[in-house]
């Protein structure tokens, strides 16, 4: 999130156009709401076992029907209700097992379908279960690529800066980049790269894939761990933006198109071409991938007009089912994060955006509903507001309560503490992997206040156990942001160091002890031990 984003002034008749054009949406889809309803036909399984899936049905009580039998229809996301294939039948019982062939890398694949009981009544097919996604696409993965987890220090790197000395120098451990679809997908001048994907070809920007090419083996070759994140950004083309995003409004980055089948199978040949491309095949290996950016920005991130929390949220989640299919079902080690800021129980201009809270509930309820996976998270606690400098003092807006307003380093116990709770444990039991990809402090009040913070973020990380990443927002000031008192760079525009580079360097070092008694010092107190939060 930044802070130069202002509501814009649509007119009063575009308002109503997209207002009109969203409710027609949720009518003529109605599977973009969660359905609420009571079947006592249930799936319990659906999983890949070697070259098949299996589905395991249970019935509580055996719905009446015409013909005794139970159907398995196969769905599109963008399908709901019975709508789809059906792909086989079995007598209707308590008990009743569907095993049919995945075929992965065919025009005929299951792995991005979800699947449906239903049972015919009056000789129409009615829906007698909730839908169901396959659950573990890790189980017909290509690769198990080792991950290189060996520590927390990360920074958003400058691309201006990727091939001089400076990641090396600052021992960082982890980087974030962006891959804005629309760029790579561009192939109006240029050449390209051709790629097949269930039996279809697909174009990709060949200078754009080499960019990649180049920055991924090297990230690798210097033992850091990298975080891809998938933006869906807008050019000529719009045919990747979700119809609903395709209404002339300006915004960072838009929401993908699931809801036709052109949309969908561009984004799996999309993702999976990603996927295949650096997955340790010659190109390198991506261990992150985050879908979206700061999602619970509606307005200005992941943009879609304001359809209802319920249906924003399904949108996104759709998509995520789609990415996290296809990386994981290449790379099973990877890890797929969805993307939420600090504005916990408070948003600042609620027309715009939704609480991160929120969203995070409906989203874990929605993936449970259809098929929980092993989806994480990743957090931007930034102050609030964001040019403030004192991330070790609380106030009333950031308290250790659920109930906080937000959620910066300050209080990030909050966040963890949350995401241990039973409901949003893995399927495993396990608490899900939590990466701080992108906080950072402005040094407009003095470098001495900017390399401070840095050091009490970074140490805060490092004594809360479920923390995975601390990737510190950026590694040089950005000319727009210095607009709105966003100086976030340890390195100005120019690539000159500020004090808190050095900090930053020194803070997991044999001398790491100075720097924190410097910051301590900065900061007013004699000792920083009891400012922080042990989890």
């Amino acid at each position: 999130m930044r802070e130069n984003c202002h509501t814009p002034k649509n007119s009063i008749i575009k308002a109503a156009v997209v207002m009109i054009a969203a409710i027609f949406f949720i009518i003529m889809n109605p599977q973009v709401v969660a359905f609420a309803g009571n079947y006592t036909v249930s799936i319990n399984q659906c999983v890949i076992q070697a070259t098949d899936v299996l589905i395991q049905v249970e019935a509580g009580s055996i719905p009446a029907s015409d013909d005794g039998m139970f159907h398995l229809i196969a769905q599109e996301v963008y399908e709901g209700g019975v709508t789809g294939t059906e792909i086989g039948s079995a007598e209707a019982a308590q008990r009743v097992d569907f095993v049919f062939p995945l075929n992965k890398d065919t025009s005929e694949s299951r792995l991005y379908q979800k699947f449906v009981i239903a049972v015919v009544q009056n000789g129409t097919l009615v829906q007698a279960s909730k839908a169901r996604y396959i659950t573990n696409p890790e189980g017909c993965s290509n690769h198990t690529q080792a991950r290189n987890d060996n520590g927390k220090k990360g920074i958003m790197p400058a691309a201006v800066r990727l091939h001089s000395p400076d990641l090396s120098d600052l021992a960082v451990d982890q980087c974030t980049y962006n891959v804005p679809i629309g760029n790579l997908c561009n192939t109006t001048s240029g050449p390209v790269i051709e790629y097949t994907y269930n039996d279809k070809k697909y174009y990709f920007n060949s200078a754009i894939v080499g960019e990649y090419d180049s920055l991924v083996p090297q990230m690798n070759s210097r033992g850091i761990q990298l975080t891809l994140i998938i933006l869906n950004n807008k050019t000529e083309d719009e045919s990747l933006l979700h119809p609903l995003a395709r209404n002339g409004v300006r915004s960072n980055y838009y929401a993908f198109n699931t809801t036709d089948k052109e949309g969908v199978e561009r984004l799996e040949a999309i993702a999976t071409f990603l996927a295949n491309r650096y997955s340790g095949t010659g190109h390198g290996t991506v261990d992150n991938w985050i879908i979206g950016n700061e999602l619970n920005c509606r307005a200005d991130w992941h943009y879609l007009p304001d359809i209802g929390l319920s249906a924003v949220v399904t949108e996104y989640a759709n998509s995520f089912r789609i990415f996290y299919s296809a990386i994981k079902s290449v790379n099973a080690n990877a890890r797929v994060y969805i993307s939420l800021e600090q504005e916990w129980n408070a948003v600042r201009y609620p027309s715009r955006a939704y609480t991160s809270k929120s969203y995070l509930d409906k989203f874990n309820s929605i993936i449970k509903e259809e098929g929980d996976i092993y989806w994480d998270l990743a957090y931007h606690p930034y102050n609030m507001p964001m040019y403030s400098i004192s991330p070790w003092s609380g106030g009333t807006t950031t308290t250790h309560s659920v109930n906080t307003s937000y959620i910066s380093m300050n209080n990030i116990d909050v966040l963890t503490d949350y995401m241990c709770r039973d409901t949003f444990l893995s399927p495993n039991g396990e608490v899900r992997s939590i990466l701080l990809s992108e906080q950072g402090y402005t040094s407009i009040y003095g470098e001495e206040l900017q390399a401070a913070a840095i050091v009490y973020g970074y140490l805060q990380s490092m004594k809360n156990q479920h923390i995975d990443g601390f990737i510190l927002a950026r590694q040089m000031d950005d000319s727009s942001e210095m607009t709105v008192k966003l100086s976030l760079g340890i390195q100005d525009i120019y690539g000159n160091h500020k004090l808190g580079y050095d900090y930053y360097k020194y803070i997991d070092s044999a001398n790491a002890q100075a720097y924190i008694d410097s910051a301590a010092s900065i900061i007013g107190v004699s000792d920083m031990e009891p400012l922080f939060i042990y989890r």
